[in-house]
């Protein structure tokens, strides 16, 4: 008896990787709500079923976007305040930001563009934007406590304090780009922020000797 062989799936014609990052930017610049399974198809260049079929809904795209951004967020974190000095560190910070939340027009951050306004209705997407939010602050806490300990700031600095002043700025500078503020602009910003938290946290003046 002669077993026929199996036929094998039609291997996918597109590329995963490609494909997400067009529904990605789709829904950067319309926003979740805004954003209709018509314009991802269009986006895609894919047809419906294909599109369902490989990725599911609406939805289930939304979180996988947003899930490979975060990911993607916090190798960029943590690569900026790896940087041997707290300056260094802020500085990368803040310029790698700057040059995401500006690019391609200027949409801000992904998550707090996207993401914050759907949170409060729907259960997952809030805790992956509260999940985001504490890993930041305590990646923060984390740097000013090694710039105390390496003598870059002063011992009695507060690092939870200096990381919520720079964790606000960050969001802050997500709204400002979507908003229309020019790079320079941003960075500008980005240093007065920075003098803040040097004035903050630096060490007190060696006192006078007769």
């Amino acid at each position: 008896m002669v077993q026929k062989s199996r036929t094998r799936g039609r291997p996918r014609s597109f590329d995963p990787d490609q494909v997400l990052t067009s529904v990605r930017d789709t829904f950067w610049k319309r926003g979740y709500a805004g954003t209709t399974m018509d314009q991802l198809v269009a986006a895609t260049g894919l047809h419906k079923p294909s599109l369902y079929g490989a990725f599911g809904d609406k939805r289930r795209l939304y979180v996988e976007t947003l899930d490979r951004y975060l990911a993607e967020a916090r190798e960029l974190i943590g690569a900026a305040l790896s940087r041997p000095t707290l300056a260094e560190s802020l500085d990368e910070l803040a310029d790698r930001s700057i040059e995401i939340f500006t690019r391609d027009g200027g949409y801000g951050c992904f998550m707090m563009t996207t993401a914050v306004p759907e949170a409060g209705g729907d259960e997952k997407i809030t805790a992956m934007v509260r999940a985001a939010m504490d890993g930041l602050d305590e990646a923060l806490k984390r740097r000013f406590r090694y710039a105390i300990g390496m003598g870059e700031l002063a011992e009695s600095a507060d690092p939870e304090a200096l990381a919520m002043i720079v964790s606000a700025h960050h969001y802050d500078l997500s709204a400002r780009a979507r908003a229309g503020y020019s790079v320079d602009e941003l960075r500008s910003l980005a240093d007065r922020t920075h003098e803040v938290v040097w004035k903050l946290g630096r060490r007190p003046a060696e006192p006078q000797t007769a």
